[in-house]
């Protein structure tokens, strides 16, 4: 008798059918469900699951092209149903934290903060519906204040302070 049993390797993403925003099966052209990941240049660029051929669950998405300091870098978080949903957190390519914040719906929605490579903080910040929203901080490299103020749908508005001079 021939006995099945279950292994789930991950798929490469290349191998499924990409219809709309769906991953499908090729045989079966169902969602595909199970974990998945894709390679670009010879290196995995992203690690992550589907649900029913949606990105569904935790994720690490690596970049495939230096940042502006050289750093290739990676970024953890949640999708829900598709969409990037969460907290989430970037990494330099040597595990330090760059950034954090909180997706919904696929945009960063939320508290947001990013880091100098010494760890201090430098950015202090939230985001509404993708852009920033509210009160605003950032530090020097020592943790002195540079600047602070709030922002409104990306734009600066009121009274800002930088480098100990209001404006």
């Amino acid at each position: 008798p021939v006995v099945a049993f279950s292994q789930d390797f991950p798929v490469d993403l290349q191998s499924l059918r990409k219809e709309k925003d769906s991953w499908l099966d090729p045989e079966s052209m169902e969602g595909y469900t199970g974990a998945v990941y894709s390679v670009e240049e010879g290196e995995i660029v992203f690690k992550g699951h589907l649900k029913e051929g949606h990105f569904h669950g935790r994720y690490e998405d690596y970049r495939s092209k230096p940042d502006s300091f050289g750093s290739k870098g990676y970024e953890r978080g949640t999708y829900e149903e598709g969409s990037r949903a969460g907290s989430f957190e970037v990494y330099s390519s040597n595990g330090k934290l760059l950034e954090k914040g909180i997706y919904l719906n696929g945009v960063r929605d939320g508290p947001y903060s990013a880091y100098h490579d010494n760890m201090r903080i430098w950015i202090k910040t939230a985001y509404l519906l993708g852009r920033w929203n509210g009160p605003y901080e950032s530090f020097d490299r020592d943790g002195a204040l540079v600047s602070k103020g709030h922002y409104r749908a990306d734009s600066q508005c009121g009274v800002w302070v930088q480098r100990g001079k209001t404006i």
